[in-house]
């Protein structure tokens, strides 16, 4: 009897492990399992395009691109026939969100994270335009906070990108640039002037010490002498409290330390990106810069916001950035010569006299978002290549952000974040389909 419902038991436990899941004996769960984008179309970013293509993902990586590509049979597959994937886009710069809290003046520990409230936070409008990251930067004139580059997926715990990517600096007026600079970098010198004087001083008390400390010695080693003769014993060492102690120097006012990382020419100073609110204002942050005596030998400013004006001293502008092969992130229009009607397309001509572009949408809002492929394209057809209009968009702006070692193309060991569009991205009316961020469908507009 025992026997027989020995068996039976068995019997029964042999079926149950038939027919569980295989994840209860060891099977890894979908956080786990390799995904497998296959899109109509892949545009690498790297100079390839396959037609069809496959993007294979594990562990948070990106590990093959290619088509028909070899993965595990239990492979989650997101299929998008038709589509176009390419690498997600980057926001170079944005303000969209953020409570309408300005500072004037030098805040550069300032971050724009504080003014940042999860629930009033449009991230929908980010994902719906196909922009997998954006670098927060707070409002206001002077040197208002640093940038931090995040994710846009919401509630993200590792939203964080990069925590201090640049430093803007907003110039609004001739006098505002100048009255900026003289009071940042003033207050910034005299914050290294208050270490170098504690430093002399520390020196200096050092010495008067290590003085002292020699006359005393000299003298208990005659009185030691003494007290030998009437049997004593000599001291030996000092005490702990007068060993000479390291330097600490005061603490700096963390308003301006990044300015004092630029003037001491610090290697992990932050580039300071200039947003001219009218193309003519660079002509007077030049003759600003010179005023600060460690600058004068030495420009630090090679990164530039040009507005989207269609008026103003562009030509004067472009000549002066095309010698310094600037980075310049701009939004892509026709600007017209002034008094005339004589029209130059900046980016353009930019990008061909040897400066890096990186496309900004024409306002900082959804609408200005939606209409990037369509700016793009119009890059395109006024004779930028097709390579660097979506690289303004992808590869150069996560290489001013210092991203580009995780992201900006499609290719292995990067991180897997894309866009799909429902054509190629630079036909009129493509629409983003899908925005993947971390290998993960985020957005999806057959899901609205």
């Amino acid at each position: 009897m025992k026997r027989r419902y020995f068996r039976s038991v068995t019997r029964f436990l042999l079926l149950m492990l038939l027919v569980q899941p295989l994840t209860l004996i060891g099977a890894p769960d979908d956080s786990q399992r390799v995904t497998v984008i296959r899109a109509g179309r892949v545009i690498t970013g790297t100079g390839e395009v396959l037609e069809p293509g496959e993007v294979v993902i594990e562990e948070g990586k990106i590990t093959l691109v290619g088509n028909q590509l070899e993965y595990p049979k239990n492979a989650r597959l997101i299929e998008a026939p038709g589509q176009t994937l390419m690498a997600g886009m980057i926001l170079a710069r944005s303000s969209y969100g953020l409570q309408k809290l300005s500072r004037n003046g030098t805040h550069c520990n300032e971050s724009p994270l504080r003014q940042l409230d999860e629930e009033l936070m449009p991230w929908e409008d980010f994902l719906e335009a196909g922009f997998v990251a954006a670098s927060l930067v707070p409002d206001g004139s002077g040197f208002p906070g640093h940038a931090v580059v995040v994710k846009t997926t919401p509630e993200s715990s590792d939203r964080i990108l990069n925590a201090s990517a640049y430093l803007p600096f907003n110039g609004r007026s001739p006098n505002g640039i100048y009255s900026s600079i003289e009071k940042g970098f003033g207050a910034a010198r005299g914050e290294i002037e208050k270490v170098k004087k504690a430093r002399e001083k520390w020196d200096k008390e050092q010495e008067e010490a290590k003085k002292k400390a020699e006359e005393e010695a000299k003298k208990k080693t005659g009185d030691s002498a003494s007290g030998e003769e009437k049997g004593g014993k000599p001291e030996d060492g000092k005490p702990d409290d007068e060993k000479p102690k390291e330097f600490q120097p005061p603490k700096m006012n963390p308003a301006v330390i990044e300015l004092v990382k630029i003037l001491e020419e610090k290697d992990d100073a932050l580039p300071i990106v200039f947003f001219a609110q009218n193309p003519g204002l660079i002509l007077h942050l030049d003759s600003a810069i010179s005023s600060v005596k460690e600058l004068k030998d030495r420009d630090p400013l090679s990164i530039f916001i040009l507005p989207g004006s269609r008026t103003g001293a562009f030509h004067k502008v472009s000549k002066l950035l095309t010698e310094r092969k600037a980075t310049v992130l701009v939004p892509p229009a026709l600007s017209a010569f002034p008094d005339t009607y004589m029209r130059i397309h900046i980016p353009v001509a930019l990008a061909r006299s040897g400066c890096t572009v990186v496309t900004l949408p024409a306002a900082d809002n959804l609408t200005g978002m939606r209409g990037v492929p369509a700016k793009l394209a119009e890059l395109v057809r006024y004779g930028l290549s097709r390579e660097d209009a979506l690289a303004s968009v992808t590869l150069e702006p996560a290489r001013l952000l210092g991203l580009d070692d995780r992201m900006g193309t499609v290719e292995q060991g990067k991180e897997p974040h894309f866009v799909l569009f429902d054509s190629d991205p630079l036909e009129p009316g493509a629409r983003v389909m899908k925005t993947i961020i971390a290998g993960e469908v985020v957005w999806d507009r057959e899901d609205r």
